[in-house]
């Protein structure tokens, strides 16, 4: 039973992240052609498209690309909550809430998942690409420039070519996730 839990919790997490990467994307306008780019866009056009003309961009803002990412993570808690028989027929606007708010906070947990992802990805292959050409470094710069250069206004690189900023900002995500799942537990409580 555990296994298939974990199953469907790992897949739905990744799928989601995909659309997530998506939003990211469209908000950092990262470049279409890049390899990664074209993967996420291949794998979510599908989906995506149909929504669209419902679910309008707003601005930079991929609307659909999110609402389909909290879709997901509800599903996820259905299946989950039926394998391990809870009893989800007693009350259908209480499951309604019930599923709302933990796909909402899912859903916040995978943002600050995928951006650590982001960031220590950043991070490997500025280290690893040595000055040549690698999509993956293009699509990691590409997609967490946006968050930042402002605080690469505030923090000037040390010794005029080493940025520190990314580890800043993987710190501050890995103190965000901690207070989120402490503050998860509390609800729980």
């Amino acid at each position: 039973m555990n296994l298939m839990v974990q199953l469907i919790e790992h897949l739905t997490n990744l799928i989601c992240m995909i659309f997530l990467v998506r939003v990211l994307l469209q908000l950092a306008r990262a470049d279409f052609n890049n390899p990664i780019s074209q993967f996420v866009h291949k794998f979510t056009f599908p989906v995506i498209n149909p929504l669209r003309s419902i679910f309008p961009d707003f601005g930079k803002f991929n609307s659909a690309s999110l609402l389909v990412a909290m879709m997901i993570l509800a599903i996820k808690l259905f299946l989950i909550s039926l394998i391990l028989n809870a009893n989800i027929s007693a009350n259908v606007m209480l499951i309604g809430t019930l599923i709302g708010l933990p796909s909402f906070a899912g859903l916040v947990m995978n943002i600050v998942t995928l951006l650590t992802v982001l960031f220590i990805g950043l991070m490997v292959t500025s280290f690893l690409a040595g000055g040549q050409y690698n999509p993956a470094m293009i699509f990691f710069h590409q997609v967490t420039r946006p968050l930042l250069s402002p605080l690469q206004k505030i923090i000037p690189p040390i010794g005029g070519s080493i940025d520190i900023t990314p580890m800043i900002f993987l710190f501050a995500l890995i103190y965000l996730q901690k207070i989120l799942i402490n503050l998860g537990m509390q609800l729980l409580q």
